[in-house]
């Protein structure tokens, strides 16, 4: 193979497949996981969102919080502990989406990059949300899910050439 344009996800070699295989099949349980655990600590909607980070609303007549604002040392842990390991991930399936030949250059280019811009917005929203507005819970709902809408387009384009595309 002379070129990058003659490596495809269907050339590999089947070792490196299964391989491969394996590594997006596990990443996909652990980010799946990840979303269950955001839904269970936040429910997913804008109130439980903005509560997660800003705390309850003080206008609450309750004496004892079901929550408190987020600590600044749990925003930065979160933060960087995210930011390492969706930059791994999406770099692994950039690498990998760019070797498909289901879509075209343009679109495996914006899948490739697409997700290093969201996660910058969604983590930066969390910040946002905490110690400027409850409305940066928007940005960070848009931005995840483009986020997550690529991961699992890249996730099903990249298994379906890897098992089923010769």
């Amino acid at each position: 193979m002379n070129s990058m344009n003659e490596i495809t996800l269907s050339s590999i070699p089947q070792p490196f497949k299964k391989i491969l295989i394996a590594m997006v099949i596990t990443l996909t349980l652990g980010v799946s996981l990840g979303l269950i655990v955001v839904f269970f600590t936040t429910t997913g909607l804008p109130d439980g969102i903005k509560a997660h980070y800003q705390g309850d609303d003080p206008n609450n007549v309750d004496l004892i919080p079901d929550k408190y604002p987020m600590p600044v040392k749990e925003l930065l842990i979160t933060t960087h502990n995210h930011i390492l390991s969706f930059t791994f991930i999406f770099g692994f399936l950039g690498f990998l989406i760019q070797l498909s030949r289901t879509l075209s250059s343009s679109l495996r280019q914006l899948l490739g990059i697409e997700p290093f811009i969201s996660i910058i917005l969604t983590f930066g929203s969390m910040w946002a949300i905490r110690f400027l507005s409850g409305s940066f819970v928007w940005l960070m709902l848009l931005s995840s899910a483009l986020m997550y809408i690529s991961f699992f387009v890249m996730i099903a384009i990249i298994l379906w050439e890897l098992t089923y595309k010769r």
